[in-house]
C-alpha cells in the first residue's frame, strides 16, 4: 500500500436526512472550540461544542451524522430549524484485506 489511509471528512456533504438531498453545510474539520462547516458557497463557520447534541461517525456504514441542540437550531437560519444533518464520506483509496496484510 502507498499512502497511508487516514478518514478524511473534509468536504462530505451534510443534508438534511428526511428532506431533500441538498446541501445545507459541508462539512470540514473539528476543533478544540467546535465544528467547523461551511455553508454552500460560503465562509466556514464553527458551531461550538455547546451548540452540538452529537456527532456520530459509523465506519460501517460511512454516515457522518451531526446533531444540533434545539436552542442553535431554532437560531441559526441556515439550519431552517432542522436538528440532524447527514452525510456519507467515501474513502480516498479502495482498501482490500490483502492491501494490510503483511
Amino acid at each position: 500500500m502507498d499512502g497511508r489511509p487516514r478518514i478524511d471528512l473534509d468536504g462530505v456533504t451534510l443534508s438534511n436526512p428526511d428532506g431533500p438531498s441538498a446541501a445545507v453545510a459541508i462539512f470540514r474539520y473539528r476543533t478544540v472550540e467546535g465544528l467547523v462547516l461551511s455553508m454552500p458557497e460560503s465562509a466556514d463557520i464553527v458551531v461550538p461544542w455547546s451548540d452540538i447534541e452529537g456527532a456520530d461517525l459509523s465506519l460501517m456504514s460511512g454516515t457522518l451524522t451531526v446533531r444540533f441542540r434545539e436552542a442553535f437550531a431554532n437560531r441559526a437560519n441556515w439550519l431552517g430549524g432542522v436538528r440532524t444533518l447527514e452525510g456519507r464520506w467515501t474513502d480516498r483509496m479502495t482498501i482490500h484485506r490483502a492491501d494490510v496484510e503483511r
